[in-house]
């Protein structure tokens, strides 16, 4: 009777033993998810904002360059509109005080 006795509490130490690591896996297993929960969400992370910092330069160079494009076109604009005035100027001044003139007589 000792003997089943004996053998019953070493199944019972046994079985504690096999329940205590299996919740000893079960905490490290679920430490190892977080761990790698954080390390993908960390290099997400740092992808996006790899991507992001690209998208802005691009972004800007881009803007940077439409604008000396628009800041060319107006200012190629200004000087034909500027020569155009020099070139004209005299005759459209003789224009406008013969028709003020010829309106009043």
């Amino acid at each position: 009777m000792d003997d089943i006795i004996s053998k019953i509490l070493q199944m019972d130490e046994t079985t504690r033993k096999m329940e205590d690591e299996a919740q000893a896996e079960k905490i490290a297993s679920r430490e190892e998810v977080k761990k790698k929960y954080q390390e993908v969400y960390d290099d997400y992370l740092s992808k996006a904002r790899t991507h992001i910092e690209e998208y802005k330069a691009s972004a800007q160079k881009t803007s940077d360059e439409n604008w000396k494009k628009t800041e060319k076109y107006y200012s190629d604009v200004s000087k034909a509109l500027e020569k155009k005035f020099r070139d004209h100027k005299e005759k459209w001044i003789n224009d406008i005080v013969s028709g003020v003139l010829n309106y009043n007589s």
